[in-house]
């Protein structure tokens, strides 16, 4: 039951993306608030189901944006794997995994749109999107990361408290 709280935040979380962070980029870099949300969600040790969120958010971005659909569900699918992965072997230190996390979901979110349109035949220049788009990304997406995690820890905690033994 409490899972039904994660669809409205990243609702949320895909409105406040599209709507003000789009519009604020750093070069041609924009934050990306959904992986930032579900690589949190997949390091918590309750973030089980984020499986369902991914592929949720993959859909609902299918529609929004113009890069192909496959290119959501692959980026979606492989953060919350690897947060998932992270979360077993790197529990002991969560905010390590994060922004490891972040980092590599940045390169790989970044690698696999810029394959998508090229091969859509756009033209554009790899040097160019890893200079202006690729690389302020990853910066933007770090620099939230924390104060992100530190939501998603609230809100976890919210969801699920902490039984206490009496």
């Amino acid at each position: 039951m409490a899972e039904l709280l994660f669809y409205p935040v990243l609702l949320l979380l895909i409105i406040i993306e599209s709507a003000i962070v789009r519009t604020l980029p750093l070069f041609n870099g924009t934050a990306d608030l959904l992986i930032l949300w579900l690589a949190a969600w997949g390091l918590h040790n309750k973030g089980k189901h984020v499986w369902i969120g991914a592929i949720f958010v993959a859909l609902v971005m299918s529609f929004v944006s113009a890069v192909p659909w496959y290119a959501y569900f692959f980026i979606y699918l492989f953060v919350a794997f690897l947060s998932r992965y992270m979360n077993r072997h790197f529990w002991h230190n969560p905010m390590i995994a994060l922004i490891l996390v972040v980092f590599v979901s940045s390169i790989v979110s970044g690698g696999v749109q810029f394959a998508a349109l090229y091969v859509q035949g756009s033209s554009l220049q790899l040097l160019t999107v890893v200079k202006y788009v690729i690389i302020p990304s990853v910066f933007l997406n770090l620099l939230f990361a924390i104060p992100i995690y530190a939501l998603v820890n609230d809100m976890a905690l919210w969801v699920y408290p902490i039984e206490v033994d009496e």
